[in-house]
């Protein structure tokens, strides 16, 4: 008889257990994004959602800048954040508290020649998103 109620003890303590760590985590859905790199893999681009902030990284020394096109229509952002500091760098950007929480933030690398008219091309062949 003590051995059954020392069981059921057990369970319920358990049970209780497994409640209380369920209702403290967080409700939030945020996630980062992962990495792309456009076809040539000369520009790579990431989100994290610790500070809404995407990174784009110039990969190659091309004489090209590394574009990030971003996509954010709940938030009204519809960007190209360019890095124009040369092969071997990353540009970060945070959008912090002008990007809404937990909205699908799209985003794709492109090259870009920072001249006139400034020209994207060879980008990705489709957008990957992370949650803000």
């Amino acid at each position: 008889m003590n051995a059954r109620r020392a069981a059921r003890a057990f369970t319920v303590a358990g049970a209780v257990a497994a409640l209380a760590i369920g209702v403290t985590q967080s409700a939030s859905a945020s996630a980062d994004g992962p990495t792309l790199c456009n076809p040539t893999g000369g520009a790579c681009v990431w989100f994290t959602n610790n500070g809404d902030v995407i990174h784009i990284s110039d990969q190659s020394c091309d004489g090209h800048a590394a574009v990030a096109k971003v996509y954010a229509p709940e938030s009204g952002i519809a960007d190209n954040i360019w890095n124009n500091l040369g092969c071997d760098t990353i540009v970060s950007y945070s959008y912090g508290t002008n990007m809404a929480e937990n909205i699908t933030v799209n985003y794709m690398p492109c090259l870009g020649q920072h001249t006139a008219g400034d020209p994207i091309t060879d980008c990705a062949p489709g957008w990957v998103h992370g949650t803000s």
